[in-house]
């Protein structure tokens, strides 16, 4: 226990430390407060929110405004967007050139992307883009397995409780489990992970990837169409939840913009409904 708390400390200090890189360092917020009332309901795109589905909306340029905002502080089950944090967690902890084994347990998770064999071998990276890109559940439950799923799982709340995710829980490092975050709290995970592994998140921007001579298709569905504007995304869904969606994006005029939908009935209609007006709000 002594030498694990040592590990724990030492991980605190040693992911904080401040990028290098000046594109990086444009995104680096971890030490802003973000109040509360830079995320209550405002509608500046002129929309009808009624038209949309999504129980919470959030649109809001990184360090500037607030253009669109919906039960942005509301608790939600937030399915795969977890793996965002659960691959940063992975970053941090393994070493890139880090290779595993599919066992039994790990394949036995829901749902079949990229139909992994017992014994097959994967790296570090490879689970990265298989998690990211197509929302592989035995892929990333496998990286937390050759950790230690609790302490993993535990390492992510620690991290969220830095990052000042305060009204976050994780169960479970898939999002197969309720795993209860905010349009606010996924707004700071987004903006703290692109200030750190903006070369991880770009993975997001890939429309498909080969692992193994497997090809993996993407779960974004309107990325070809908007491709020039999504900097990252990531997508979740289950029956009961609803269909999530969040994203980095950036126009040509237009500052970044974290953009969240959540629980939405309709994310791609309602996702090229909230791009259209973006576009015509920055005069693109």
């Amino acid at each position: 226990m002594f030498l694990f708390l040592i590990f724990l400390s030492f991980f605190t200090v040693n992911v904080n430390n401040t990028p290098t890189n000046n594109a990086e360092k444009n995104f680096y917020f971890t030490e802003k407060v973000y109040k509360d009332v830079d995320f209550q309901d405002v509608n500046k795109l002129n929309l009808d929110i009624r038209n949309f589905s999504a129980e919470s909306i959030l649109i809001k340029e990184i360090g500037g405004q607030t253009l669109l905002s919906k039960n942005s502080l509301a608790k939600k089950d937030i399915a795969s967007i977890t793996k965002l944090l659960s691959v940063y967690i992975g970053y941090l902890v393994f070493k890139e050139n880090k290779d595993f084994s599919f066992d039994k347990e790990s394949l036995s998770k829901e749902g079949i992307v990229g139909y992994f064999k017992e014994g097959e071998r994967i790296s570090r990276d490879d689970i990265f883009k298989a998690a990211l890109i197509a929302s592989s559940n035995d892929s990333i439950y496998l990286l937390a397995k050759n950790y230690n799923v609790k302490d993993f799982v535990s390492l992510m709340n620690l991290k969220a409780k830095e990052f000042g995710m305060l009204d976050s829980k994780f169960v479970d490092p898939s999002g197969l489990e309720q795993n209860l975050s905010t349009a606010k709290d996924l707004f700071i995970l987004l903006v703290n992970l692109y200030s750190r592994i903006p070369e991880i998140l770009r993975i997001t921007t890939l429309e498909k990837v080969v692992i193994n001579n497997k090809t993996l298709w993407t779960t974004n569905l309107i990325l070809p169409k908007y491709k020039n504007f999504i900097v990252a995304s990531k997508t979740g869904y289950k029956d009961e939840v609803g269909e999530n969606l969040v994203m980095i994006l950036k126009f040509d005029k237009s500052p970044f913009l974290v953009f969240i939908l959540l629980g939405s009935k309709n994310r791609w209609q309602e996702t090229e409904m909230l791009i259209s007006s973006l576009i015509k709000y920055y005069g693109q």
